[in-house]
């Protein structure tokens, strides 16, 4: 029977086995560094790219807060303006109010039956001395000033005899009212006036 050394053949191929399998090692070892290297490229411009929209949004950021800051200022000022007009359209109703409130004492005396000899204004307290021919005119008037949307209440102090004028006999009286807070008429963006 005829032998065959098998031997050397075998060890040739068991080198090219080795030699093949590290080949293959290392050629995966490549990929994997390859691969590795790409996703950290790819990684890192994602980074940059998230770097670059932080470092913009921190720039409008800081616009914003400029611009927050301008707002804020021009509120306060705002604010001031507006406690301005304010004070200037208290100071034009307590302006008109002395002329508005004695107009309306025109039209509450009643006529030929009476006369207001002096009026005293402290504060919201007003004191009407005066004459008139008999008691139910001071009470007419009483109840005039009471319902007028000038004054608030209305009391008598005292009513009493007084000096006769022209052969009449007089009553000398003394109101003391509280005097109503009037309506400030308030004005719109156009300037017009509203109720």
């Amino acid at each position: 029977m005829i032998r065959i050394n098998l031997l050397p053949f075998r060890d040739a191929r068991t080198k090219e086995n080795v030699r093949r399998q590290v080949t293959i090692f290392l050629l995966l070892i490549l990929l994997i560094v390859v691969g590795m290297g790409g996703f950290s490229l790819s990684v890192s411009a994602k980074v940059d790219e998230y770097r670059q929209k932080v470092s913009d949004t921190q720039a409008e950021l800081n616009k914003f807060k400029k611009k927050a800051k301008e707002v804020d200022a021009i509120n306060k000022k705002n604010k001031m303006l507006q406690k301005k007009i304010d004070i200037i359209e208290t100071l034009q109703v307590v302006r008109k109010t002395p002329v508005r409130v004695l107009g309306a004492m025109t039209e509450l005396v009643i006529p030929d039956r009476m006369w207001i000899r002096n009026y005293d204004e402290v504060g919201n307290n007003v004191t009407l001395k005066g004459a008139a021919l008999d008691e139910i005119t001071v009470a007419d008037f009483t109840r005039k000033l009471e319902m007028s949307e000038y004054f608030s209440s209305a009391s008598l102090r005292f009513l009493k005899r007084g000096a006769s004028e022209k052969n009449v006999p007089m009553k000398n009286f003394e109101i003391v009212c509280t005097r109503a807070k009037l309506k400030q008429k308030s004005t719109n963006a156009t300037g017009m006036k509203v109720k």
